[in-house]
């Protein structure tokens, strides 16, 4: 995980407190925000006591405007063990669902144990 300033105190990622993890589109990675702050940027992450959250109002303006922006992400605490467990394929789109699906039957998740997000995956246990 690469802090965005590491001498910087603000930038400290409290693991004892849950962090907001969203696709980057521009950078093609994932942001990790905690306190209002994007605090990392990552290509892999791994999450435990996970919530799949999307902003209603924010992919309503996705819809209207037809331009995405931030309105859907993963909140969770940062889980430092590396094993990555097989899990479902979780996926999200603005323009065909209201939530995270599973990818192979596209019933909505809501939340899950353990997610891992890698560059081109999300799985969630």
């Amino acid at each position: 995980m690469i802090e965005r300033n590491p001498s910087d105190p603000r930038y400290k990622i409290d693991y004892s407190k849950k962090v907001f993890v969203y696709k980057n589109l521009h950078k093609d990675c994932w942001s990790v925000k905690q306190d209002g702050l994007v605090k990392a940027h990552t290509e892999e992450v791994r999450l435990w006591d996970c919530a799949f959250q999307v902003n209603a109002k924010g992919r309503q303006k996705v819809l209207d405007e037809q331009r995405k922006n931030v309105h859907a992400g993963i909140k969770g605490y940062i889980d430092n063990d590396q094993q990555v467990p097989s899990g479902v394929e979780v996926t999200y789109n603005p323009y065909k669902y209201d939530s995270f699906v599973d990818k192979a039957t596209e019933l909505p998740i809501y939340s899950s144990l353990f997610t891992t997000l890698t560059k081109n995956k999300v799985l969630a246990v």
